[in-house]
C-alpha cells in the first residue's frame, strides 16, 4: 500500500518538475477578485511575465495577442492571490512515548517522504505560500531551501525551528531552563536559518520575555503556544503571533469555577473545551486581553480545524476524507491508537464539547470585530489535520463564526502575507507582485466552498501541473 502511495507521488513530482519553466502567461477575461475590498473586478486581462504580474487591464473584446505566451482564456472564472496557510507542520510524524531511565519520554519520529507529500498537497489546494510553526530546526529549514532551490515543489516556505519549551520532546522541543539558554537556543536558531522563533506551553513569563527579547534584537519574529503565561501577559511581553483559539489560561476563568477547571487540565485535553464552559466571553479579564492584543498589535492565528476535528472525533467527519489516502499508513495508525486530541473522551465529552462550540465561533468574532488580525492556519499533519484538505474546511468553518466570505478570503491570502511580512509583493493581484495566484471556476464570494472548485495554479508565474 505505501509502495504505490509513493509512485503516485513520484509520478506528481515528475509532472511538477516537467513544467516548462519561464512561458510567459495571458489569462483574458477573467473576473479579478480585489482581497482586500471584497469586489470584484469583471472582465480583466492579467499578463505574467518573469514569474509577475507585468500588467493588469480592461479586456478589449478585439485584443491583440501578446507574443509568445500561452492564453488562459478566464471567462467565466475567478482570479485571486495564492493561499496562505500559516499552520504547516511539514515533517510531524508518528509521536510515540518511551521510557528513558525510569522516566516516561514523548517524542516525534521524523518522516523523510512526508515535507514532499505535504509540500505537493498544499500546492494542489492552491495554497502558495506557508509557515512551519515549529519542527526539528535542520528539517524545517532543509524543507525551506529544498523548496526555494527548486529541488522540491511546493509553496514558498517560511519556518520556525525547534519550539522552545521546559519539558522534553525529542524531536520537535529545545528544551531551555533558563534565560541563558533561552537567548543561546535562540542565537542558534537564527545562525541556522530560521525566519521565526516558537515559544511553548510550560515556559514562565520570564523566559517567555528573554526569549522575545532575544528574538527581536536579532530581527526575528515570534511565535506561542501559551498555557503557563496568559495571552494578555504574552501580548505585553511582546510575543507577534499567538496560535490556537484556545487561551487556557485560568487567570480568565471565574473564581467560582476555578477548582474545576484546574481538574480538566489534569485530565488533558478536555481542558480544551473546558475552558469555553467556564469562561465569560463578557468579563473584565476577556476585555482586558481583547484590548492588549489591540494596542500591541498580536496576531492570532486561530486553528478551528484542529479543535473541530478534536470536539467532533466521535463522527466520521474527519476519519474518512479521501486525501488520508495520501499519507503513510503508519501515521493513520498512530492517530487512530496512541496520537490524538481527543483519546480518553467518553461520550459525554464530546456532548459537551459540541455543545460549547458556538462559543469558540464567537471568540473568533469578537477577536476579529475588536481588530485583531487573524490569519489561516490548520495545524497539518496533527491528528486527522491533512495537507490542503484541511485548509478548505478552515475557511468553511470560518464562516459559522459569522465572517463574512470576504473576510475570510482577506484573512487566507493578504493576512496571511502581512503576517509573514510579504505583502509588498504576495497577498494581493496588482501589478509588480509575485504571480501566485489561484483561478477558480466559481465565485467563492458567493459561497466559500467554491475556493474547491479550482481550474488553476500558478506559482512564481509558473503553472502546476498535478495530475
Amino acid at each position: 500500500m505505501m509502495t504505490e502511495k509513493i509512485l503516485i507521488f513520484l509520478v506528481v513530482t515528475v509532472s511538477l518538475c516537467c513544467r516548462a519553466y519561464g512561458q510567459d502567461i495571458w489569462i483574458k477575461n477573467t473576473n479579478v477578485i480585489d482581497v482586500e475590498n471584497g469586489q470584484v473586478k469583471e472582465n480583466m486581462d492579467i499578463l505574467i511575465k518573469d514569474g509577475l504580474i507585468f500588467e493588469i487591464s480592461d479586456h478589449q473584446t478585439q485584443e491583440k495577442k501578446p507574443d509568445n505566451v500561452e492564453v488562459i482564456d478566464g471567462s467565466g472564472k475567478y482570479l485571486l492571490p495564492g493561499f496562505v496557510d500559516t499552520h504547516v507542520h511539514m515533517a510531524m510524524g508518528e509521536v510515540e512515548v518511551s521510557v528513558v531511565d525510569g522516566q516516561p519520554t514523548i517524542g516525534m519520529n521524523l518522516e523523510d517522504e512526508l515535507p514532499e507529500i505535504t509540500a505537493s498537497l498544499l500546492l494542489k489546494h492552491g495554497i502558495t505560500t506557508s509557515r512551519d510553526p515549529g519542527g526539528f530546526t535542520e528539517v524545517t529549514v532543509q524543507v525551506k531551501e529544498n523548496i526555494a532551490s527548486g529541488k522540491m515543489m511546493g509553496p514558498e516556505l517560511f519556518v520556525a525551528g525547534s519550539i522552545l519549551d521546559t519539558t522534553q520532546f525529542t524531536n520537535l522541543v529545545a528544551q531551555v531552563k533558563s534565560k541563558s539558554e533561552v537567548v543561546e537556543e535562540v542565537r542558534k536558531q537564527k545562525a541556522s536559518g530560521v525566519d521565526f522563533i516558537k515559544f511553548y506551553t510550560s515556559l514562565p513569563p520570564e523566559l517567555l520575555e528573554a526569549g522575545i527579547r532575544e528574538a527581536h534584537k536579532i530581527e526575528l519574529e515570534t511565535i506561542a503556544h501559551l498555557h503557563n503565561t496568559s495571552w494578555t501577559e504574552a501580548s505585553r511581553l511582546g510575543i507577534d503571533n499567538i496560535v490556537h483559539i484556545i487561551p487556557v489560561s485560568d487567570i480568565y476563568i471565574p473564581d467560582e469555577h476555578k477548582a474545576s477547571y484546574h481538574q480538566s487540565v489534569l485530565m488533558g485535553s478536555k481542558a480544551f473545551y473546558k475552558w469555553f464552559e467556564y469562561v465569560d466571553l463578557e468579563s473584565e479579564k476577556i476585555s482586558e486581553l481583547i484590548s492588549t492584543l489591540k494596542k500591541n498589535n498580536t496576531s492570532v492565528d486561530p486553528t478551528l480545524v484542529v479543535f473541530h476535528a478534536t470536539f467532533f472525533g466521535n463522527t466520521s467527519a474527519y476519519k474518512t476524507h479521501e486525501l488520508l489516502s495520501e499519507l503513510p499508513d503508519k501515521m493513520i495508525e498512530n492517530w487512530q491508537t496512541i496520537f490524538n486530541f481527543n483519546l480518553g473522551w467518553t461520550e459525554q465529552d464530546f456532548i459537551d464539547a459540541q455543545k460549547i462550540w458556538p462559543k469558540v465561533q464567537r471568540f473568533v468574532k469578537m477577536l476579529h470585530d475588536q481588530g485583531i488580525m487573524l490569519t489561516t492556519g490548520t495545524d497539518t499533519n496533527n491528528p486527522w489535520i491533512i495537507p490542503g484538505g484541511s485548509f478548505h474546511r478552515e475557511l468553511q468553518l470560518l464562516t459559522g463564526c459569522g465572517l463574512t466570505n470576504a473576510e475570510i478570503l482577506k484573512m487566507a491570502t493578504l493576512n496571511g502575507a502581512k503576517l509573514l511580512k510579504v505583502e509588498d509583493r504576495i497577498g494581493t493581484i496588482e501589478k509588480g507582485k509575485e504571480a501566485d495566484l489561484v483561478l477558480l471556476s466559481s465565485n467563492p464570494l458567493l459561497d466559500i466552498q467554491n475556493v474547491k472548485d479550482i481550474a488553476m495554479i500558478i506559482s512564481n508565474g509558473v503553472k502546476v501541473e498535478l495530475k
